[in-house]
């Protein structure tokens, strides 16, 4: 939507498993129910620009993923891809081995692997899209505060917007993978979530994660090379 705004003239087109999206939208963006994971839908050299973010939990395959990205971006356009480290960190000690919120965050990425879809790094992401053809890859990531402990104003306000995101996100990402693939009872599972949370919330633990992101071109030339 904030791409819609700032680009009135293009077409933006999002997608999503499920209709989660609000009812209003800019006239120039429309989102549509889809599983990546299919065949898509859109023609060839279709978009100049796709944007992907934290979906690696829902990719089966990474080669059909990024061979779709690769179709349906324009000669010339370009591929972005972000992701979470699905890992806390800690450069003061101040989170322990028994920290609850590491011991969900390792517990969350343990399930993701035992289903078959590590989370990814950042050598991975940049390796997909150069293997994949793409040109001028860039990598990089950055620090990103779980809480409003930073003492800059900038990284307080984004660990502020983490730590609300993680008041829905602890226990929709993990009963379902810890019950169903880590073989939980509930109890358990929401007894995991609800310490996580508390943990996050205490502005003495000092844990942040990595927002990593990756960007590369697809060839003018492609096309022609591939014909």
């Amino acid at each position: 939507m904030d791409m819609a705004d700032k680009f009135p003239t293009a077409e933006v087109t999002g997608t999503d498993l499920s209709p989660i999206q609000p009812d209003w939208v800019p006239s120039n963006c429309k989102f549509e129910v889809d599983d990546a994971m299919s065949p898509w839908t859109f023609k060839n050299d279709y978009f100049d620009y796709i944007h992907s973010r934290n979906i690696s939990s829902g990719v089966s395959d990474w080669d059909h993923y990024i061979g779709e990205i690769k179709r349906c971006v324009s000669p010339g356009g370009y591929v972005e891809i972000c992701e979470e480290a699905i890992a806390f960190f800690c450069d003061d000690g101040t989170m322990k081995p028994d920290n609850p919120a590491k011991i969900y965050i390792d517990q969350l990425r343990a399930s993701m692997i035992k289903m078959g879809r590590p989370p990814p790094d950042l050598k991975f992401l940049k390796n997909l899209l150069e293997k994949a053809g793409f040109e001028n890859v860039k990598a990089m990531q950055v620090k990103e505060p779980v809480g409003p402990w930073p003492k800059d104003p900038r990284l307080k306000t984004i660990g502020a917007m983490v730590l609300l995101h993680g008041d829905s996100a602890f226990e929709s990402y993990g009963m379902a993978l810890f019950t169903r693939i880590l073989g939980m009872d509930a109890k358990a599972a929401k007894h995991l979530c609800d310490e996580g949370l508390r943990a996050v919330r205490n502005k003495n633990y000092h844990m942040y994660s990595c927002f990593y992101r990756v960007y590369g071109r697809k060839p003018v030339e492609s096309n022609k090379r591939e014909a």
